[in-house]
């Protein structure tokens, strides 16, 4: 499950499908909010992107 990577820290390298194509993005975790199922990646640039937990497709 990749809820326990999330959990892990460090860098992750996300694919996930937004607006029909997958996307590839790298950073570490800033925020979880289950209640709304979005996740809150911090990239190396300090930019923060927001991904729906149903778009993701794999995480390494």
């Amino acid at each position: 499950m990749f809820l326990q990577k999330l959990a892990q820290g460090g860098l992750l390298t996300i694919d996930y499908y937004k607006n029909g194509a997958l996307k590839t993005l790298k950073g570490s975790v800033y925020c979880l909010n289950l209640k709304e199922q979005l996740l809150s990646l911090k990239d190396e640039k300090e930019v923060l992107h927001s991904i729906r937990l149903s778009g993701i497709k794999q995480i390494y």
